[in-house]
């Protein structure tokens, strides 16, 4: 049995021992520093979409900014506005939409214990943006089962480049383009875009067998003008090797791939006859491959054959298909 004067030591002991962790905590606690809402920023004057970079050089134990936009207003703050908090004093931010924004940088110190005495500085200046995005980033078709991207070519023209069948659940499916619509991809939601001069709409069909022009003017005033060229894919009239017709299979993932199965006795010199529409030419390696000619149709021969349209008058906007022979 455990006397009563081991027990009363005991006790004293975890008595003392409490007080000094006591004393210990208070000692260890150390009051708010005085804040300084000490700050540099690269630049106020933004792009939309353009990042300004916001240095801490002050004193605070967490440093929170309120960029001044919708849901971020300082002033706002009392009803559900918040803002951000800063990482290791360094931050940076970009704003979607144009105008002139209020921000408002606060630097706060607290006690260490329970995060009593709350102080806190404020830096405040305005920052404005100018919104006059007029490049386009992408333009595309969501045609089932495929999605076409349009190519920039130089400054100012668009190609998109179509076929005229797709594959689809292992079908061969004519493409409708005389009822398409198009989507236009740009980095400011304030821009404005013109097809044929009426605004675009997202729900809009549009006849992609025809060339569109594009303006697109940006919240600044500023515009620019691009032009949509439709090409078809090129497909041979007619095609035979050793006087036989080759038969054509569409590639279910490749929309610019055409293979063309052949039966020639002799696959190392078959001569292929065929017939295409004007502004088309054949190519072997690049370089033209007129009708009648003998070509090596094995395996490992390594020629490239290609079909290529090119819009009239402009050579540097073209569609190539590939083709491809097997010799069965």
């Amino acid at each position: 049995m455990i006397s009563s004067k081991i027990r009363h030591f005991s006790i004293s002991a975890i008595a003392l021992f409490i007080c000094v962790a006591l004393l210990s905590c208070s000692d260890d606690n150390q009051s708010a520093r005085t804040p300084v809402a000490a700050v540099t920023v690269d630049k106020t004057a933004l792009l939309i979409n353009e990042s300004m970079q916001i240095t801490f050089t002050g004193v605070a134990d967490q440093v929170v900014v309120y960029t001044g936009d919708e849901s971020h207003d300082y002033a706002l703050r009392q009803e559900a506005n918040t803002g951000f908090v800063a990482n290791k004093g360094i931050f940076t931010y970009a704003y979607s939409v144009p105008g002139t924004f209020h921000v408002v940088v606060v630097a706060s110190t607290y006690d260490t214990h329970l995060g009593e005495n709350h102080q806190t500085d404020t830096y405040e200046f305005d920052v404005t943006v100018t919104d006059n995005v007029t490049t386009i980033d992408r333009i595309y078709s969501n045609i089932t089962p495929n999605v076409y991207y349009a190519e920039l070519i130089g400054e100012s023209d668009w190609v998109l480049r179509l076929p005229t069948k797709q594959v689809y659940n292992k079908r061969e499916i004519a493409l409708n383009a005389t009822r398409q619509r198009l989507t236009f991809d740009i980095a400011s939601d304030s821009t404005k875009i013109y097809v044929d001069g009426q605004l675009h709409e997202t729900r809009n069909f549009y006849n992609l067998t025809q060339p569109h022009a594009i303006d697109v003017k940006a919240y600044s005033g500023d515009t620019r003008a691009y032009m949509l060229h439709v090409l078809v894919y090129p497909e041979f009239k007619t095609v035979k090797v050793d006087s036989k017709a080759a038969k054509l299979e569409r590639d279910a993932y490749y929309q610019d791939l055409l293979i063309y199965k052949t039966s020639a006795a002799d696959a190392a010199n078959a001569q292929l006859d065929y017939t295409v529409d004007e502004n088309i030419v054949f190519l072997a390696d690049g370089q033209p491959l007129p009708s009648g000619s003998i070509i090596d149709l094995t395996a490992d021969d390594g020629t490239t054959y290609t079909l290529r349209r090119t819009l009239p008058d402009r050579p540097d906007i073209y569609a190539d298909t590939r083709v491809r022979f097997i010799n069965e």
